[in-house]
C-alpha cells in the first residue's frame, strides 16, 4: 500500500506567520556531551508547520482539538488542483468547474503548488479562498479542508486593520476543520485516496500539529 506524507518537517527556525514566536528545535540531552540519552526539545506555536485548526481557534465556546471525534480527521480524499498567482482568490466557480467530485464527508485538499515556496518570501503572498468558496465547501458537507499555503484566508501582508478572518469563521463556524501548511499534494492529485489528518491531543488547544498522510487506493 502506497502512503504519501503530506506534512512538513519541523525544524529550528522554520518559516511561520510573522505574529507567531520562532520555532526552536534543540538537543537538550546529548550522548556527545556525556548524557545517558539523546533527547530533543521543541518549542513551536500550534499554528506553525502542518496543523489542524479546531473551532475554538475563532469561535467562542467552540470545540478544542482534543474534543473532536477521531472520525472527523479521516475520510475519502478529494484533491482539487488550483492554478492561481499569489494574492489571487480561489472562487466557488474554480472549485465547481474543477471536474473533481466532492461528496459529503470528504476531506478536500486544494493543491496550489505553493508548498514549493515554503522557504521563500513568496510563501507569504499566496492564493486564498474567497467567501463564496468557503460557503461552497460548507454546502458540500466537507469535514476537513486542507491547503498547501500558510493560511486559507487573505495573505497577512494584504490585510487591513481589523481583519476578521472570514474564511476561518465560515469554515470552523460550520464544523469544517482546516489543515494548513500541507505539502506534496501533487503526488496525490488524480488518485483515489484516503486522508488521515490526526492532530496531537492537546488539552484546550485551538489547533494540533498533525502528521497528515494520504493512503493511495488505486
Amino acid at each position: 500500500m502506497e502512503m504519501i506524507d503530506l506534512s512538513r518537517v519541523i525544524y529550528d527556525g522554520m518559516p511561520k506567520i510573522p505574529v507567531l514566536p520562532d520555532v526552536h528545535v534543540h538537543r537538550c540531552l546529548s550522548l556527545e556531551k556525556g548524557h545517558p540519552l539523546n533527547v530533543t526539545e521543541i518549542s513551536l506555536a500550534c499554528h506553525a508547520g502542518t496543523h489542524v485548526d479546531a473551532p475554538v481557534h475563532i469561535i467562542d465556546n467552540g470545540k478544542s482539538i482534543e474534543e473532536i471525534p477521531l472520525e472527523d480527521f479521516v475520510g475519502p480524499g478529494a484533491i482539487i488542483p488550483v492554478k492561481k498567482r499569489g494574492g489571487e482568490e480561489v472562487t466557488a466557480r474554480d472549485l465547481e468547474d474543477s471536474g473533481v467530485p466532492v461528496s459529503r464527508g470528504d476531506i478536500l485538499m486544494l493543491f496550489t503548488g505553493w508548498d514549493e515556496k515554503f522557504e521563500s518570501p513568496d510563501y507569504n503572498i499566496h492564493p486564498y479562498l474567497s467567501i463564496d468558496a468557503a460557503e461552497w465547501i460548507v454546502g458540500k458537507g466537507v469535514k476537513l479542508l486542507g491547503i498547501d499555503c500558510i493560511t486559507v484566508d487573505l495573505p497577512t501582508p494584504m490585510r487591513q486593520k481589523g481583519f476578521e478572518y472570514p474564511v476561518h469563521r465560515i469554515l470552523l463556524g460550520n464544523g469544517v476543520l482546516i489543515a494548513e501548511n500541507v505539502a506534496n499534494l501533487g503526488k496525490v492529485a488524480g488518485k483515489k485516496s484516503r486522508i488521515l489528518a490526526l492532530p496531537l491531543k492537546v488539552k484546550g488547544s485551538d489547533a494540533g500539529h498533525a502528521r497528515i498522510v494520504a493512503e493511495i487506493l488505486n
